[in-house]
């Protein structure tokens, strides 16, 4: 999947949130619409003993309730998705207000401010020239000014980073939610490849989501440790389990580990766009990252600590099941690869992937003619005939 672009006060004041607020509508109406219908065709259902009094009557019958359930689930999940988007428009709406209110304030003062794409609030005068013009009061004038600056900034900075936090968990929120479908609605609603073997691989190389709430890792003591590494080290979200393996690993071997682990990360990205530029969304690109960065951490961590890891990675709700099976078949390829060579370089290791991924045992995504993407063989399709699953899709059930 492709990095968002970081948030900045321009981008975040171009924002139009109103169909966040009419899609919490439709949401509502739509639950509202669904659970009516459900309970009227459920009553019907219940009520035809009279004149379908019969072992095929009763089978129906415990049939019609079982979906009457599911559907009033599927209702429900529609419902809390409306509540979960109004929210978020509030709150991403009130932020959105501060930064622009903040951003006036800064533009209309007496210093001549102006504020930065990042946040901060600077001047286009320097303190001299402010002191000389403020003259015979100057230092006092500039120490307004900086106080003055550095309090519009951290209300822009914090705004922003309300709008950055909302924006991550409610898109997990959402996703998690379309865990709560029934899973007669989960199987009914995925795109299944034509190949048997391959359809067998959809259903089984399938997680479940995670079961903690996500939150930013690094944090305390532990991301003072890695920033010993790099100052600007910042945390990501991430899953329960994904944190769990992460300070299992930080405990055991160190922050060193720990951040060698991080841009182990970045360290597969480069390596996929330099071997296949055209694929890095669930293509060759994709796979090859995928099978690289497991192979790497294999090397590095071990088998065992990789798959648990790789595995909690994966646990972010609402993630395509077509893409869930590639990403943990190719992420299992990768830790073989990575096992059966442990001292191969990493330039080694990326030509033991390429001819993987040339000569197939590899996943990708493909169009099926049925709208949504499945996944086939990388050596069945080229780089330009694969195509990118939806951000956020209804799952499988997890089998690992």
């Amino acid at each position: 999947m492709t990095t968002p672009e970081p948030l900045t006060v321009d981008t975040v004041l171009s924002w139009n949130i109103e169909p966040v607020g009419r899609t919490a509508d439709v949401l509502k109406t739509l639950s509202a619409d669904i659970e009516s219908q459900a309970d009227g065709a459920g009553r019907k259902i219940a009520g035809s003993t009279e004149y379908f009094d019969s072992d095929a009557g009763n089978a129906a019958r415990t049939k019609g309730a079982a979906d009457r359930g599911d559907t009033f689930a599927t209702a429900d999940v529609l419902e809390k998705m409306s509540v979960l988007a109004a929210s978020l428009k509030t709150t991403i709406g009130d932020a959105i207000e501060v930064i622009r209110d903040k951003k006036a304030d800064a533009e209309d003062s007496r210093w001549d401010f102006f504020v930065t794409p990042e946040g901060d609030v600077r001047s286009h005068k320097s303190n001299m020239e402010t002191a000389t013009t403020c003259a015979p009061f100057g230092m006092a004038a500039v120490a307004i000014k900086e106080a003055t600056a550095f309090n519009l900034a951290s209300s822009i900075k914090g705004a922003l980073s309300a709008i950055r936090e909302a924006d991550s968990e409610g898109a997990e929120s959402f996703a998690r939610l379309l865990e709560d479908l029934a899973e007669t609605v989960k199987t009914q609603l995925v795109a299944t490849p034509d190949d048997p073997y391959l359809a067998w691989i959809l259903s089984e190389y399938q997680t479940g989501s995670s079961e903690g709430e996500p939150r930013l890792w690094p944090e305390g003591w532990m991301l003072t440790a890695m920033r010993v590494y790099d100052s600007e080290f910042e945390p990501k979200m991430m899953t329960s389990e994904e944190i769990e393996a992460l300070e299992d690993l930080f405990t055991e071997q160190g922050p060193l580990a720990a951040y060698r682990q991080a841009n182990m990360v970045d360290e597969a990205r480069a390596a996929a766009t330099e071997n296949f530029p055209e694929s890095l969304d669930d293509g060759h690109g994709d796979a090859f990252r995928h099978i690289y960065w497991n192979a790497r951490m294999t090397q590095e961590f071990g088998e065992d600590w990789t798959q648990t890891y790789a595995t909690a990675h994966e646990k972010s709700g609402g993630n395509p099941p077509n893409r869930e099976a590639m990403d943990l078949f190719n992420n299992q390829v990768g830790r073989e690869i990575g096992a059966q060579y442990p001292d191969a370089s990493p330039e080694e290791l990326q030509e033991i992937i390429k001819n993987r991924i040339e000569t197939g045992g590899v996943l990708v995504m493909a169009p099926n003619g049925q709208g949504s993407p499945v996944i086939t063989w990388s050596n069945t399709v080229s780089e330009s005939e694969t195509t990118i699953a939806p951000g956020v899709d209804v799952p499988l059930p997890g089998q690992r």
